[in-house]
């Protein structure tokens, strides 16, 4: 039996360490945020068990401080210390996405109203524009660039969150 194939037992239970690690420190970090403005977003584990990295991606409704990401570092490391689920070293970072990786949540759109986004469209269209307005699971953005033809009421287009395959803050310098 070769150990190097998708069918490894030793990779599927990896795998399934990597995904209950994943999910224990998501668990963990929604009980430590403390507050209702602040939302978890993403958990990566990198490395390999006695050494690894996890990264921790918090956000916030309108911005998230350096005290609440050292909170919720230190609490975190007090928990995985305390039920000792982690073999060896690791290291953990956590902090805010910052403006290169993708707004994953429909929550995240609102602080970034009037700000222009990159949008690709899940037929893989590219739409770009300043976001005018986010209600219930549709923006409105004011159309810079777009091979979109649907919903295009003059210079406005309207999507659905469900619509979106990944979106971006484009930054100007």
């Amino acid at each position: 039996m070769s150990l190097r194939g998708p069918k490894s037992p030793f990779l599927m239970v990896q795998n399934l360490k990597y995904m209950d690690l994943k999910t224990e420190v998501s668990q963990l970090v929604e009980k430590f945020i403390d507050n209702d403005q602040i939302f978890l977003v993403e958990v990566n584990i990198k490395g390999k068990p006695g050494n690894q990295k996890i990264q921790v991606y918090i956000d916030g409704d309108k911005s998230v401080g350096v005290g609440s990401c050292s909170s919720i570092s230190r609490k975190l490391s007090e928990a995985l210390d305390e039920k000792d689920i982690i073999d060896g070293k690791y290291i953990i970072e956590v902090s805010s996405p910052g403006v290169d990786n993708p707004l994953l949540f429909i929550r995240q759109y609102a602080k970034h109203i009037g700000r222009e986004l990159e949008i690709i469209t899940n037929d893989k269209k590219k739409v770009q524009g300043v976001l005018l307005s986010v209600e219930n699971d549709t923006i409105e953005l004011s159309i810079k660039s777009s091979k979109v033809k649907k919903k295009l009421d003059s210079a406005t287009l309207k999507l659905s969150f469900s619509e979106i395959e990944t979106a971006k803050v484009v930054l100007r310098f």
